[in-house]
């Protein structure tokens, strides 16, 4: 099956989402940004810690429904006595629901400005190799 990827999660959320089943996570890398634009609440994506250049057949994560979806903007203000910055940050803030593990079977590669896309097979048991 076809999935939106969001790569390089902290593995202590996969951990959480594994054990609570339902989790909010944010977003603010600007590939998973890009990916969690393309997605709708209802989808199935998938969740790895594995870095999206290292991505590949055979990597595993897993894959989670989106609950929830919200898209917003921070402002972030920094300031000393010889200047005063400030920058708009966008993020995602979706809440997950576990649906379970699974693996790569063939990554697509993304194109500047595109969500990343990999058709994995869901894990039902181990596999001995």
């Amino acid at each position: 099956m076809r999935h939106v990827v969001l790569s390089g999660i902290a593995p202590n959320v996969l951990k959480d989402l594994e054990h609570d089943k339902i989790k909010t996570i944010e977003i603010r890398s600007p590939h998973n940004f890009l990916s969690a634009l393309e997605t709708d609440v209802g989808d199935v994506i998938f969740l790895t810690s594995t870095s999206l250049g290292d991505v590949r057949p055979g990597t595993t994560g897993v894959i989670a429904r989106i609950r929830e979806k919200q898209i917003s903007m921070h402002r972030v203000i920094q300031r000393t006595e010889m200047y005063y910055e400030e920058a708009e940050v966008q993020m995602a803030r979706l809440q997950l629901e576990m649906k379970g593990h699974a693996r790569v079977r063939r990554a697509e590669c993304c194109a500047l400005g595109e969500a990343t896309v990999v058709e994995a097979d869901e894990v039902q048991f181990f596999e001995g190799r």
